[in-house]
């Protein structure tokens, strides 16, 4: 799976304009955060098939900023503080769209649509 991803970011990366808004859009789930979805990346600079996302029943997760590029590591990070709180019984997700938003200044967050 990771090697798909890779492959989807590098293509989406080469079309985006600089400056863009990119988010990464997790949805269709078969089930919870260990069975299969689809993701979808775009950037505000895309033409296409729009993506409706609803942050108003979404939790907030910050992503620790890294010293001078994106960090793919603090994103994996978040995402494993967010499985975890999720399997203490702490975070109860929805599995509707759950999405990354790639600030154009830097700033990641991830929202988790929530119950």
């Amino acid at each position: 799976m990771r090697g798909k991803i890779g492959k989807l970011w590098q293509k989406c990366m080469e079309q985006v304009v600089s400056g863009s808004m990119i988010y990464a859009v997790y949805h269709e789930y078969e089930s919870d955060f260990t069975g299969d979805y689809t993701l979808s990346i775009s950037a505000e600079s895309f033409e296409g098939k729009e993506i409706h996302l609803d942050d108003e029943t979404c939790e907030i997760f910050p992503v620790e900023p890294a010293p001078s590029h994106l960090s793919k590591q603090n994103v994996f990070n978040t995402w494993q503080k967010i499985w975890s709180l999720e399997k203490e019984g702490k975070l109860n997700r929805r599995y509707q769209k759950d999405f990354e938003k790639y600030e154009q200044g830097g700033s990641i967050a991830i929202y988790i649509s929530v119950k």
